[in-house]
């Protein structure tokens, strides 16, 4: 009960307050648009916390040269969304691929399901995912590195339509543990652009649009209930 007066009053003394205003980048590298954020970025997680971030929760000790913290499975199944919005790009809908800056030297990989490519509703269970269709980080990748395959050199589920503007994506465990350290994620529409930590480095920073109370509001719920 405390928890929802908190929220009700932080609409009405607050009408244009920021619910989720996250850091990303966003570039135009091989003639393309790319929209980069870190792994630990992510807006909401399975209720189990299988993922957990490296170093805020005391998961794992993010290996030197992450930048800032990581994402790993501590154990068990569950999965991580992200919202990201393409138009901050100046990209539109089409075919993108899925690019992440990881470590996982023994192949222990995840699923990817997006928004609109793979269902037109987020799923509240395991929505029944094949190899290679959805498929990614299947590679050993002993240091870091950016992973543009998602099965063993082919694309797995590493390329999704996406629409315009806002998209969602959620990583469901495959295979993961506490190998797997995740970085930085990374959308682009140049299918064949590989990505450099520079690149990454000089991409230009950007902040979150801002949204209404009411826009978010089941997505706040949703952590604070969680909490």
């Amino acid at each position: 009960m405390r928890s929802l007066l908190i929220v009700i009053a932080m609409i009405f003394l607050t009408p244009t307050l920021l619910w989720a205003v996250e850091d990303f980048k966003v570039s135009e590298y091989w003639d393309g648009h790319q929209i980069w954020f870190e792994a630990e970025a992510f807006d909401e997680r399975s209720p189990n916390n299988n993922y957990k971030l490296g170093d805020a929760e005391g998961a794992l000790d993010p290996a030197d040269g992450a930048f800032g913290d990581i994402v790993t499975n501590v154990g068990g199944n569950g999965w991580l969304l992200y919202r990201f919005d393409i138009s901050r790009t100046g990209g539109g809908e089409g075919l993108w691929r899925f690019v992440a800056r990881i470590i996982n030297p023994s192949n222990a990989s995840d699923w990817l399901w997006v928004l609109g490519d793979d269902g037109d509703e987020i799923p509240k269970v395991d929505p029944g995912f094949v190899r290679p269709d959805h498929i990614i980080f299947e590679n050993d990748t002993p240091n870091w590195a950016w992973v543009t395959d998602g099965d063993f050199g082919a694309d797995g589920g590493t390329v999704n339509e996406l629409q315009d503007g806002e998209n969602v994506m959620m990583i469901w465990t495959r295979g993961s543990n506490l190998t797997d350290q995740y970085d930085v994620f990374m959308w682009t529409d140049a299918l064949d652009y590989k990505p450099t930590d520079d690149d990454y480095i000089n991409a230009e920073s950007k902040k979150g649009l801002a949204v209404t109370p009411g826009e978010k509001l089941p997505s706040l719920w949703g952590r604070i209930k969680s909490e």
